[in-house]
């Protein structure tokens, strides 16, 4: 009898876990505010993912757009027609610097040096953006205007008018050179 209650426990247990773990797939990784939906009311969830570095939960990403056209990428140069949003939630805290030095690290390696200012968009983040706290967010809007707007989940941080701006910041994780291909189709939907 005994055999027989510990069989429909572990079968309970094993349901449960595997309804749990459905749910979780279903759940946004890093949603958008209400805040931003309520400026732009028709953002939809392309795709998302989450990012490791040597076995540690670093942030999860989430990929947003007001529109039914697929996000191109050709030769790192991304057309937008539609306006699109970039929500990464820490769960590590890091610094401005460290945010900084990462970014300026991918354009580098994506071949950015020759072909935008650099050093002068890294000055506009550096009085953009904070240094990270576990269980931040930090959103990146590229308008259909080529406006790069970045959001908390609780304010507006700043904005960078310079067009070639938001393809280039989104081109670290959209880019067809991004450097974790794996994570590029997931936020892709794909």
């Amino acid at each position: 009898m005994n055999l027989r209650i510990t069989q429909y426990t572990v079968l309970f247990i094993l349901l449960l876990t595997a309804s749990a773990s459905s749910a979780s797939n279903h759940r946004v990784l890093s949603p958008l505010p209400i805040e931003l939906k309520e400026i732009w009311s028709d953002f939809s969830l392309v795709g998302q993912t989450t990012f490791r570095r040597f076995g540690f939960h670093i942030y999860d990403c989430s990929l947003w757009t007001t529109g039914n056209k697929p996000y191109n990428s050709i030769a790192n140069e991304i057309l937008i027609d539609d306006a699109y949003a970039l929500s990464i939630t820490y769960t590590r805290n890091i610094s401005l610097q460290q945010l900084l030095s990462s970014t300026k690290n991918e354009w580098q390696r994506l071949g950015f040096s020759d072909q935008y200012p650099l050093t002068a968009w890294l000055t506009m983040l550096k009085n953009i953006w904070p240094s990270i706290e576990k269980g931040d967010q930090l959103i990146a809007v590229v308008t259909a205007e080529g406006k790069t707007k970045f959001f908390n989940s609780k304010s507006s941080l700043g904005t960078i008018d310079d067009e070639n701006f938001g393809p280039a910041f989104l081109s670290i994780w959209l880019g067809e050179e991004a450097r974790y291909q794996k994570k590029r189709k997931e936020l892709l939907g794909e």
